[in-house]
């Protein structure tokens, strides 16, 4: 059996366990369970709104490593005039007065230096920020899309489940029952079995969050020139 044939086996007697709940829903009100697929990762790959979303991101990665390159470059120059007075200062024909100068002015140079340094690795942190929240904006809002239209077409046709055959939830946010008729969710049931020896005073809040992993490198890196000592 292939992985997809794996998965999608899976997805499918999850559904049925889902579908299966039914029996919990009034006879009067109970239907003929209805269930279908999709693959969403197909969705996502395959819906243009996903090709335009990677051209305008692969810009905007482009525009920031143009400017991040300029900034490395400013500072290799910075690096190249401090090495040049550093030179110039240790020359022993120097006279004290000329070596002194000389001095203050590798001085200025380091301090020049490092600050150039400061304003790389702080753009580059910004700019990593700044594309990695791009990315997840414009994925959140594709996936949105696709859900709505994956929702609308089970309540349409009439599904009482649609399940995800692809896998694609343990990469993205989606769950494995991408679409289920609301007459099947018994949460409210089971919540009340739960709350049932709850005590009467209880703190507020929701309790902790979901761990989260951190979002994946885009920025191209440039490797930066050792700081000057």
């Amino acid at each position: 059996m292939t992985m997809n044939k794996h998965r999608f086996a899976m997805t499918f007697v999850a559904a049925l366990a889902v579908a299966a709940a039914g029996w919990m829903v009034p006879a009067a009100s109970a239907q003929a369970t209805k269930i279908g697929s999709v693959d969403m990762r197909k969705l996502y790959e395959e819906f243009y709104k996903t090709k335009v979303a990677q051209r305008s991101f692969d810009e905007s990665v482009g525009a920031y490593k143009k400017d991040y390159q300029q900034r490395v470059n400013d500072y290799n120059k910075l690096n190249e005039e401090f090495q040049k007075l550093r030179e110039e200062a240790n020359n022993p024909a120097l006279t004290q007065e000329k070596r002194e100068q000389k001095a203050k002015s590798v001085q200025e140079k380091v301090l020049e230096l490092r600050k150039s340094l400061e304003a790389v690795k702080e753009f580059e942190q910004n700019s990593q920020q700044y594309l990695n929240d791009l990315r997840r904006r414009q994925n959140d809002a594709i996936l949105k899309e696709i859900l709505e239209a994956v929702r609308k077409k089970g309540r349409d046709g009439s599904y009482t489940v649609i399940v995800d055959n692809s896998g694609f939830g343990t990469v993205a946010s989606v769950p494995m029952a991408v679409y289920a008729d609301e007459k099947l969710d018994f949460t409210d049931m089971v919540l009340k079995e739960l709350n049932a020896n709850a005590p009467a005073s209880l703190p507020s809040g929701t309790g902790p969050g979901p761990a989260t992993l951190p979002a994946p490198s885009t920025t191209p890196r440039t490797p930066l020139p050792a700081p000057a000592p």
